[in-house]
């Protein structure tokens, strides 16, 4: 740019840069879009944590991260995702299919796509409360303890939200559930 300026002024520098800046976006385009092409987005898992409440409330780089920590888990009818008594390692978001809750025997909630099951015994440092066995066949997003409770508990808003979650939950498990 010193350069344009001596030989032709302000106005040739600005002219100049109007052409060099282009021409090397041009250059580099290829670049560009190889590393774009290259770059997946959760798009599905993103709008599915999105939807729990939870999370709703959480950045988008955020919510990125945690849905490319989830890992999917086809559970058949019957099958039992959270054992009441057990330790809280995973979190699970409810991607298709129905999981009923129960506790101390008594049936409680059937959860469904949007809602998540475990995040008590995470955010509590407690033995799982209940015991969640999938109703029909079930997509399940699983999420482990760290990223989950980093994510939750470092961000107020959805800390605020997990803690509505947990307490209106917890009216409903007998308190001997842990």
């Amino acid at each position: 740019m010193p350069a344009l300026v001596a030989v032709g002024g302000a106005e040739a520098a600005l002219i100049g840069s109007g052409i060099l800046l282009p021409a090397v976006a041009l250059l580099r385009i290829r670049t560009l879009l190889a590393i774009d092409s290259m770059a997946t987005v959760p798009i599905v898992e993103i709008r599915l944590l999105r939807s729990i409440r939870i999370f709703t409330l959480l950045p988008g780089p955020v919510l990125e991260s945690l849905a490319r920590n989830l890992i999917p888990e086809r559970v058949p009818a019957g099958n039992v995702v959270i054992r009441e008594g057990d330790p809280g390692d995973r979190y699970y978001a409810i991607a298709d299919g129905e999981v009923d809750i129960s506790a101390g025997g008594r049936a409680l909630a059937t959860r469904r796509r949007g809602e998540g099951i475990g995040e008590i015994a995470l955010l509590k440092e407690a033995p799982r409360n209940a015991t969640a066995v999938a109703r029909t066949d079930a997509l399940l997003y699983a999420l482990e303890k760290e990223p989950f409770v980093t994510a939750v508990t470092g961000h107020a808003p959805a800390a605020r939200a997990a803690e509505e979650v947990v307490q209106e939950r917890l009216v409903t498990v007998p308190a001997e559930g842990g």
